[in-house]
């Protein structure tokens, strides 16, 4: 979802009609490694980046024949080097690796594949984490790692992760109804409201078939909370496959300033596309927040849209991922930020073969390379051939 010269030659990339030809085996794509960028890369190749909100982002594409436990391994250990605790993550995998890790984790992480990710396919994985003894945790019902709640001198946060419905055999509209209740009921417990959403992320099973109904449950939630008379969250709607089996797997942040900071929250346009509530898409293209420590964009998951709302490009993948990386700077450059900014992201694409054109893409539009890591998912129109966020962040 929308939730977007010197160049090699490349094939197209046709619809869901007539398949690409492979131009690669489905080994992991080559993550790459960022130059200019705010993210740093450790000695063990974990992405780490400062966030807002006291928050640490590390990111990591798998190695090659890595298990999931040694990826996991290998970014939880460059967390605790640098005196930091998990408190939300995702991997993008075949979501059956779950059952294979050794210990449970004690942290909400999603496990995200297509609904037909190959067997024991392993891309990489995202990590959030805080400073050690400054976070709350949470837990559902169940007792089941939720999120974590934390507050700064300027704003109290609320990071929830892997939140599936109770009922996995609903129908996915009703699984929708069901998650957004479930989200009100914690975030009111918790202290917050629905409108202090600043964030989400929607992963959302075979989301071709049920796009229109998700859309609807989602304006349906907004206008009973009047979130449309506040502020509408960036987002990612994802087609993508997670452990459980549920319908949709959704991540939430909420951010509530305190009184008298100078903390500022804003949804930011997109100077090359519509809003997307124009084609009934209920998202901001980004929302930034300022004020606490520094500036942090969260840029919507971008795809290849044209200004009318129609898909741009198709059958043509290079020429989308281009488009997408367009859209995003002019959302970076709006804000006085740069690629330089850019401190994660993550790469959706629909065939693992086609990963391996984003680099020489990105190298032909002479962009510094990126602190990404890719995932293998549906877009949400089956003619959108890739999707792109992202989060900068300036101090």
């Amino acid at each position: 979802m929308n939730e977007a010269l010197r160049q090699n030659p490349s094939p197209s990339a046709p619809n869901a009609a007539a398949p690409a030809p492979p131009i690669a085996t489905p080994a992991p794509a080559a993550t790459p490694v960022p130059a200019s960028t705010a993210s740093t890369a450790s000695t063990e190749g974990v992405f780490v980046a400062q966030l807002g909100g006291n928050m640490v982002s590390l990111s990591a594409g798998a190695l090659p024949d890595e298990t999931l436990d040694a990826l996991l391994t290998r970014i939880l250990r460059e967390a605790r080097r640098r005196s930091l605790d998990a408190v939300q993550g995702n991997v993008f995998c075949d979501p059956r690796l779950s059952a294979s890790l050794a210990d449970p984790l004690n942290f909400p992480a999603a496990f995200l594949g297509r609904h037909d990710t190959p067997e024991g396919d392993l891309r990489g994985a995202r990590v959030v984490a805080l400073p050690q003894g400054s976070f709350e945790r949470l837990t559902d019902a169940a007792g089941a790692p939720l999120g974590a709640r934390w507050e700064t001198a300027n704003a109290r946060y609320l990071l929830l992760g892997a939140m599936t419905p109770d009922d996995l055999s609903a129908a996915p509209a009703a699984q929708s109804a069901a998650l957004w209740r479930d989200l009100n009921a914690v975030l009111q417990s918790s202290g917050f409201a629905m409108t202090d959403i600043v964030r989400t992320w929607f992963y959302n099973d075979h989301i071709l078939d049920w796009y229109d109904d998700f859309n609807s449950e989602r304006t349906t939630s907004f206008n009973k909370h009047d979130i449309f008379g506040t502020l509408v969250p960036a987002s990612t709607g994802i087609g993508i496959s997670n452990a459980p089996g549920a319908a949709l797997s959704l991540d939430a942040l909420a951010i509530k300033p305190k009184a008298n900071t100078a903390i500022r929250v804003a949804a930011i346009p997109s100077p090359l596309q519509c809003p997307a509530n124009d084609y009934r898409s209920a998202f901001s293209r980004a929302v930034e927040v300022t004020g606490d420590g520094g500036t942090h964009l969260y840029v919507s998951g971008t795809a290849s849209i044209e200004p009318g709302g129609l898909t741009a490009h198709k059958d043509d993948l290079d020429e989308q991922i281009k488009l997408s990386l367009r859209v995003v700077e002019a959302i970076l450059v709006s804000r006085n930020m740069t690629w330089s900014d850019v401190v994660r992201a993550i790469l959706y694409f629909p065939k693992i073969e086609w990963m391996r054109r984003f680099e020489p893409c990105r190298a032909a539009l002479n962009l510094p390379p990126l602190p990404a890591i890719y995932a293998h998912s549906d877009i949400c129109r089956d003619d959108l051939l890739f999707e792109i966020e992202l989060d900068a962040y300036k101090a």
